[in-house]
């Protein structure tokens, strides 16, 4: 069951990246080509941790994902930059996106190591990532202008982003515990995570598609 879900879940981040590249195709926005940019090393992350690293017998997986971790929240950061409005926040993002570059290097490489879950930075990450998207929530909601939420691939990405790391946040930073105290309950809450990347992934897809027009063919 439990290869099941990671084929299912990988499948989902591949479509997803794959309907990313839409966007260069299309003429998107720039931020959303950015966005695009995450989704495949998120694959390419994947591939690497659950396929390449076993076969050549390395000992761990988690080396990549505290790589991929620095990258995501490095683009989520860059990503709601682009989108937010408000110069007081956009100034409080880019302090964010140094700050919490130096933080990863310190707790990757002086507290936890780079062999070992870096739960202190998937926590700040995640934090933060949710702080961004819920101003956007505020943003949106608050302009003149109404905005198709249908039709808005911003909104989307941030719903996902919100539903995944909200959902997530109290196993991430237990998981150090739980792996080495609890390993059966830390699997079995693997699959639950699994299921939330499934969600948020198709929510990415959505993201990218919901822009294409639909043609509506008239039968005579």
């Amino acid at each position: 069951m439990n290869n099941f879900f990671v084929y299912l879940y990988i499948s989902t981040i591949e479509i997803a990246f794959i309907a990313s590249l839409l966007s260069f195709r299309l003429n998107y926005p720039r931020h959303l080509k950015i966005f695009s940019l995450i989704l495949g090393c998120d694959f390419l992350g994947e591939i690497l941790s659950n396929y390449l690293l076993a076969y050549f017998g390395l000992r761990s997986n988690v080396p990549v994902y505290n790589f991929v971790m620095l990258i995501e929240f490095l683009v989520y950061g860059i990503f709601f930059l682009m989108i937010v409005k408000r110069k007081s926040v956009r100034k409080i993002i880019v302090i964010y996106l140094i700050l919490y570059t130096l933080f990863w290097f310190v707790s990757v490489f002086f507290v936890f190591g780079l062999w070992h879950w870096n739960s202190y930075a998937i926590i700040a990450g995640g934090l933060s990532t949710i702080c961004m998207a819920a101003f956007y929530y505020y943003q949106l909601f608050t302009a003149e202008q109404l905005q198709r939420l249908d039709k808005s691939p911003e909104f989307w990405i941030s719903t996902g982003l919100i539903i995944f790391y909200a959902c997530n946040m109290p196993y991430f930073g237990m998981l150090n515990v739980l792996t080495k105290n609890f390993p059966t309950l830390a699997e079995k809450q693997l699959i639950l995570l699994q299921v939330l990347n499934i969600l948020e992934y198709s929510l990415f897809t959505y993201a990218y598609i919901c822009r294409i027009p639909i043609r509506k063919s008239l039968s005579s």
